[in-house]
């Protein structure tokens, strides 16, 4: 069966990239926007579409860290059915 899916931003996989690299980072909106060299509008956006997708989410503080779904899931682990 061939299913369709929203095209992937190529910023939007550098910033899962760099969630997957350091698992525990913690970074803003401008901390992500300087490393895209992108403006810190499109940087929310990406961020946000990672948090709709479940594999960020936004702490407190306002910073966006990987979500413990994603972290229990993460490469070498299966998810618990």
């Amino acid at each position: 069966m061939i299913t369709f899916a929203e095209p992937t931003d190529l910023d939007t996989l550098r910033i899962r990239h760099e969630f997957l690299a350091v698992p525990a980072l913690h970074a803003s909106v401008d901390h992500m926007a300087a490393l895209l060299a992108a403006t810190p509008r499109h940087a929310r956006t990406a961020l946000e579409s990672l948090v709709v997708e479940g594999f960020l989410e936004r702490a407190a503080d306002g910073l966006y860290i990987r979500s413990r779904a994603a972290l229990s899931t993460g490469p070498g682990r299966r998810a618990s059915v």
